[in-house]
């Protein structure tokens, strides 16, 4: 067998899953079928983003961004005014893709006392690839907030996300 040419994924086997009654394959199905980028997708997605766990919202936010069709916008913008600010997070992230710009959305997020959601900004920011987030990223580099005692810091993870946008960490100020 040539290594070199997997097989094609199985987007509708993957659709289907989205339908499991377990939310954190749901939610894993989601992302990769956004990773996936195949047009197939799109309705599930949509409907997903009426998943009664936020985690699937989430996903299924992000993965039509990263899709990129248009048609999911009018579903996406009721979600900025969610309650939930990761949720928040991933309909901006995935309009801003879409070219609906709310990047100050993402912005305003970093402010949030929320960990989970100041993560999920610092991570869209990571996914934008869009360079006005390097002095914002620059700012979290001595964070110290975790959400669990084994987790990185949010300083660690804006410095992942700043080497992902190009930024030279050698320029870092000293946090010493």
């Amino acid at each position: 067998m040539n290594d070199s040419n997997p097989p094609p994924p199985d987007i509708e086997g993957a659709i289907g899953l989205l339908s499991s009654p377990d939310p954190q394959l749901r939610q894993f199905v989601a992302y990769l079928l956004g990773r996936a980028g195949d047009s197939r997708a799109i309705e599930p997605l949509i409907d997903a983003l009426q998943d009664e766990h936020v985690g699937v919202r989430g996903a299924a936010a992000n993965a039509l961004g990263n899709i990129g069709d248009p048609a999911a916008v009018p579903y996406l913008l009721p979600l900025l005014r969610h309650a939930n600010p990761q949720l928040v997070v991933w309909a901006a992230f995935a309009l801003t893709k879409l070219g609906h710009d709310h990047f100050a959305v993402l912005e305003s997020t970093l402010q949030s006392e929320d960990i989970d959601a100041r993560r999920s900004a610092i991570l869209a920011f990571q996914q934008l690839g869009d360079k006005r987030a390097i002095p914002l990223l620059l700012t979290l580099q001595r964070d110290e907030s975790r959400r669990f005692s084994a987790d990185t810091t949010l300083g660690e993870a804006a410095v992942r996300a700043l080497i992902q946008l190009g930024y030279n960490v050698g320029n870092l100020p000293s946090t010493s």
